[in-house]
């Protein structure tokens, strides 16, 4: 699965009659999928450094942290913007200590697409002819989202409905796609005017957790 990268590209400045070098604002940075320094309240943002002529460094932050494995993320918390300092340590052992500045931003919108046919950020009605319904494909964006990510559906829940509301069968769908046997069902059943699908499960490189999301009713046509 694809993985967000964010990096930061630090050039070290050596002088040989200080020890100690306090920089306020790194020489160079690269921001390679985002060049607007943008990092997402909510999850939690992959960062990986690049120091050159380095001998050790240290990434500190309020939202900073390490996992096991070695690798950085930044999670804000508030605030319009993050702070992140590294302290460096080059080969003739001048330290450097650079800040990057990143704003922070919430997460966007979010919508349920059918065959890519959906709403933003709440429930609605699609209308879709009834022989496109058959291995429809259910998918999950985020609205003008500015880094790269992977949302699988995995599962999700599908009832029949009349004109009045009246509840008429429910099925609990594993993967992204209306099945055959549900198809069968949706089509025979004359009554059957609206398809709501509702409770997505997913699976993201984001380590998001959506606590609800949006519903849509599809009209058959």
């Amino acid at each position: 699965m694809k993985k967000l990268l964010l990096l930061l590209l630090f050039s070290v400045s050596i002088f040989a009659q200080n020890d100690s070098i306090s920089v306020s604002k790194p020489n160079l940075s690269l921001i390679s999928l985002n060049k607007l320094n943008i990092v997402y309240r909510g999850i939690s943002n992959p960062i990986s450094v690049n120091v050159n002529n380095l001998k050790s460094y240290k990434i500190k932050g309020e939202s900073v942290f390490q996992k096991n494995d070695g690798s950085y993320y930044i999670q804000p918390k508030s605030g319009k913007d993050i702070k992140v300092l590294v302290e460096i340590e080059t080969s003739d052992t001048t330290k450097v200590v650079e800040e990057h500045i990143f704003r922070t931003k919430e997460l966007p919108h979010a919508a349920i697409l059918v065959n890519q046919k959906g709403c933003i950020n709440g429930d609605c009605t699609i209308d879709i002819p009834a022989k496109e319904l058959l291995n429809a494909e259910i998918s999950f964006k985020l609205i003008d989202f500015l880094l790269d990510y992977n949302i699988s559906v995995t599962g999700f829940r599908l009832y029949l409905s009349n004109n009045n509301g009246d509840f008429l069968d429910s099925f609990e769908i594993k993967g992204n796609k209306i099945p055959q046997d549900v198809y069968d069902v949706i089509m025979s059943n004359e009554k059957a005017t609206l398809i709501i699908i509702h409770k997505l499960t997913f699976a993201s490189d984001l380590n998001l957790s959506i606590a609800k999301t949006p519903l849509i009713k599809i009209r058959k046509v």
